[in-house]
């Protein structure tokens, strides 16, 4: 029974994680999709540089809406800020989206996150970091 343990602790240790998407997170139209301010920090907090080392991160500032808007004073750009009203189905996803200078040692990448998607699944970590 414990070498069976062993061996399931083993083989969870070195599941390797599902590859992310290309390009993901690496735009405004790909954002990962975490919940608030907590989620943006969990997120980021959880990346790791190529060699395991852990990544800096400081916030670049807003970059406008994930889709942009064909009117600029649509309503459900501020509708779509409440993190309790998901979007509806075929509805555009007008939430505003941060960008994230993401520093390595060896590379700098620009990370965008969009924290208006509550609850929000796992979200893998973009090309060339992992978690």
């Amino acid at each position: 029974m414990r070498r069976l343990l062993l061996l399931a602790l083993a083989g969870c240790a070195h599941a390797g994680a599902p590859p992310s998407p290309p390009g993901f997170a690496r735009s405004k139209e790909r954002a990962a999709e975490v919940c608030l301010p907590p989620g943006v920090k969990a997120y980021l907090g959880a990346l790791r540089c190529a060699g395991g080392a852990l990544a800096q991160t400081k916030r670049i500032g807003s970059v406008g809406s994930r889709v942009t808007p064909s009117d600029p004073n649509d309503p459900r750009i501020l509708l779509q800020m409440d993190p309790e009203r998901p979007l509806q189905p075929g509805e555009p996803d007008l939430h505003i989206v941060d960008a994230f200078e993401v520093r390595c040692p060896h590379a700098t990448y620009t990370v965008f996150i969009d924290m208006y998607h509550c609850p929000s699944p796992p979200q893998p970590p973009p090309d060339g970091l992992r978690r």
